[in-house]
């Protein structure tokens, strides 16, 4: 089926990761900012000549950028935190952390536009408290979302899909073509 959208991304209707080796979870609510970019760019090298006075005759990438996101997730309810953190979620609701907190696996952005963005390859880590605790904000999670090298040998860090396409069928689809 082709894209009849207007190809207009919007809003987070929900972000879901599954980690390396588990099952998918829902991560809970993002504050009103939802995602933000957060890569770098490429960085070069310009290569200069003596003989050539108007500016440089090559350019090297000595860097090739990223691409990551950070939110804030508001929605601090243990047993979400524990799903893709790991630490423990006891039974009354409360939550401790665990040493570290980075996860590796595949994270896929639903969007209200009814798009979706898949990172194959996620790296979740925590970007410290945001918002702080006072009766204009809730106190959430920082967490950046870098999209690294897939290690399934795959070119594709990421994938859009449209309205309507299922990004599971669409990646066997895609990844049995390339």
């Amino acid at each position: 089926m082709a894209d009849t959208s207007n190809g207009l991304m919007y809003g987070v209707a929900a972000v879901k990761f599954k980690p390396s080796e588990g099952e998918e979870k829902t991560l809970g609510w993002l504050d009103e900012n939802g995602m933000q970019p957060a890569g770098n760019a490429p960085t070069f090298m310009d290569v200069n000549a003596a003989q050539v006075t108007d500016g440089p005759v090559d350019s090297i990438m000595t860097n090739p950028g990223s691409d990551a996101f950070t939110m804030n997730l508001i929605q601090l309810k243990a047993k979400n935190m524990a799903d893709v953190f790991g630490g423990k979620a006891e039974a009354d609701g409360s939550y401790t952390p665990p040493e570290k907190f980075v996860a590796n696996g595949v994270l896929t952005i639903s969007m209200h536009s009814g798009h979706n963005f898949r990172v194959f390859n996620s790296r979740l880590s925590r970007n410290g408290f945001q918002n702080g605790i006072n009766m204009q904000n809730v106190l959430a999670m920082g967490i950046r979302v870098d999209m690294l090298k897939p290690t399934d040998g795959k070119v594709r860090r990421w994938r859009t899909y449209p309205p309507g396409v299922t990004p599971d069928t669409a990646d066997s689809t895609a990844d049995a073509e390339g």
